[in-house]
């Protein structure tokens, strides 16, 4: 009998899989890498996990939440609101966010959604504030699931659910360093204004906010200003952009 099998040919994709983790911190952001995949601009949930590689490193790990009920930040990323249903408190089942939220009422009830969200409702935050998901304790393991672009990914989930931690950073309440203090304090320089407004040129909102992903890529701070902080907004008020009336930025 061959000591060899076939998956041991399988290459590793040297991300983190099969391990322990507990959520250490939770917000929501943006992703540039995503949405300029996708074309629009959608927050994403963004879990902080244990490293079991590296406990001093904590990994983050970004699932998309749809983009129909037109996801809005707010808190400073504690917490999203739909602009479409404002009192919606539900990601869509088949989001990455709700598939995360659908697999932890199941694993939290041992099979039984109904009891496992009972779990969720005696903590008392909805699943669109980041404290819903800190402090949960599971093993997780990466699935394959489609993309948008029709080819398939690795989506990390959790496979076990050992209920919730205490824990020293992002305990319940707390926002993330990166949404709390980072994007809270990042100004647009007089350099990103005069490029923003050139790229404005003949396009709507939309069309500017999808070319500032791709020339801001990385550039995460600034990117959640444009999208989510209203700084195209407040760049016509001050007249730095003029719209026609065709919507388009003149």
């Amino acid at each position: 009998m061959p000591k060899v099998r076939p998956e041991d040919m399988d290459l590793d994709s040297g991300l983190a899989d099969d391990f322990d983790s507990v959520i250490l911190d939770a917000y929501f952001g943006v992703k540039a890498d995503y949405d300029a995949v996708v074309g629009t601009s959608v927050p994403m949930l963004i879990l902080c996990h244990e490293n079991p590689n590296d406990p001093a490193k904590p990994f983050e790990q970004a699932y998309s939440l749809g983009a129909a009920k037109q996801w809005a930040i707010v808190k400073d990323g504690k917490e999203v609101v739909s602009d479409k249903s404002p009192d919606s408190h539900k990601f869509n089942m088949n989001s990455r966010a709700g598939e995360v939220v659908g697999r932890l009422f199941e694993l939290a009830g041992k099979g039984n959604k109904g009891e496992g969200q009972k779990v969720f409702v005696g903590r008392d935050y909805y699943m669109t504030e980041s404290s819903f998901y800190i402090g949960a304790d599971c093993h997780w393991k990466r699935e394959k699931r489609s993309t948008v672009g029709g080819g398939t990914s690795d989506v990390l989930l959790p496979t076990e659910f050992r209920g919730f931690k205490t824990v020293a950073t992002g305990t319940a309440g707390k926002a993330s360093p990166k949404a709390a203090g980072k994007a809270v304090a990042v100004e647009a320089s007089e350099q990103d204004t005069e490029i923003i407004t050139k790229l404005a040129e003949g396009k709507d909102e939309r069309g500017l906010k999808q070319a500032c992903l791709k020339e801001f890529k990385g550039r995460n701070d600034l990117l959640n200003l444009i999208i989510n902080k209203g700084l195209l907004a407040e760049l016509e008020k001050d007249g730095k952009l003029v719209k026609g009336p065709d919507g388009r930025f003149v």
